[in-house]
């Protein structure tokens, strides 16, 4: 089989990650490093199959281009920064492929999570608590909620379905008085599970943790430890069960999930399928994302 060339578009902290990958992937020929510190635009793109890792703010206009001259691409995440503009994007396709960048629909260890919730070993889902925390990287052009938000709408639809998020609060902090808030917490519905996110640059320690409530088990999954953990018979006669904390399942699993984003967009070049992250995924993202925004502005 052929192997493909690909153009990456911006090679900054996210941008170098993609290329060391490329350049393990089989089914890869060359890599074009296309990054304006070299004084180069995306005018000067030269491959059909085109890699957008640009700040968010650029991937509207950019993939709307590369779309009229007829390019597959792969976007991160998020695709644009409203509906609309997902949207719009769409109807721009033709017969590309154009993945976007929701990673962790590419996470084995959210897969196993899936797993064990449609295999009712938690009873029914009820609270699900996301926090998304660090020291950084500081955005004065998006908030948290598009920058770090993104990934965990994601998530929820993976594991819920798709609905639009009901009962929406929200609570923000500024710590920097900079433009925007520093901390940000929402909660809310989503198909009569409550749902709440923590999201902070502002914080002194990475943390990226999800805890899922059913009414037999819990849940929880620790992606800086690659660790998830299922504790369940929370109830014995009518009384919570302090001991099943004491004999966990731990679920240990070592995944590379942008290697395995980056070879579902290999794969959709070369027999012309659709991605698993496809535009369809991000603009169901996108119109929740519109919905908290709308109570954080």
């Amino acid at each position: 089989m052929e192997k493909v060339n690909i153009s990456l578009l911006g090679a900054g902290y996210w941008g170098s990650k993609i290329s060391s990958q490329l350049k393990i992937l089989s089914h890869v020929n060359k890599v074009e490093i296309v990054d304006i510190k070299d004084g180069k635009t995306i005018d000067d793109i030269n491959y059909k199959n085109v890699i957008v890792a640009t700040p968010a703010w650029d991937h509207y206009e950019q993939t709307c281009k590369l779309l009229e001259r007829g390019h597959n691409i792969y976007v991160e995440k998020p695709l644009a920064l409203t509906t609309d503009e997902c949207v719009d994007i769409k109807n721009k396709i033709d017969s590309q492929i154009v993945l976007v960048g929701h990673i962790f629909l590419y996470n084995e260890r959210l897969h196993k999570i899936k797993e064990i919730i449609d295999q009712g070993k938690i009873g029914k889902v009820r609270y699900i608590e996301s926090t998304r925390q660090n020291w950084g990287r500081f955005q004065t052009k998006i908030s948290t909620l598009l920058s770090l938000a993104p990934h965990d709408v994601s998530i929820i639809h993976y594991l819920l379905g798709y609905a639009p998020f009901t009962d929406i609060e929200y609570k923000g902090v500024n710590l920097s008085g900079k433009v925007q808030n520093d901390i940000d917490t929402y909660q809310f519905r989503c198909k009569d599970v409550d749902v709440k996110f923590n999201l902070s640059w502002y914080h002194p320690a990475k943390i990226r943790t999800m805890s899922i409530i059913g009414t037999e088990g819990m849940i929880y999954w620790d992606e800086e430890q690659h660790q998830v953990v299922m504790y369940d018979k929370l109830w014995q006669n009518d009384r919570m069960n302090y001991d099943t904390t004491s004999n966990p399942h731990k679920f240990d699993i070592t995944c590379n999930p942008l290697r395995n984003q980056l070879r579902d967009f290999v794969s959709c070049i070369e027999d012309s399928s659709q991605p698993s992250s496809n535009v369809d995924v991000a603009i169901e993202v996108a119109s929740n994302l519109d919905l908290l925004s709308r109570y954080s502005s």
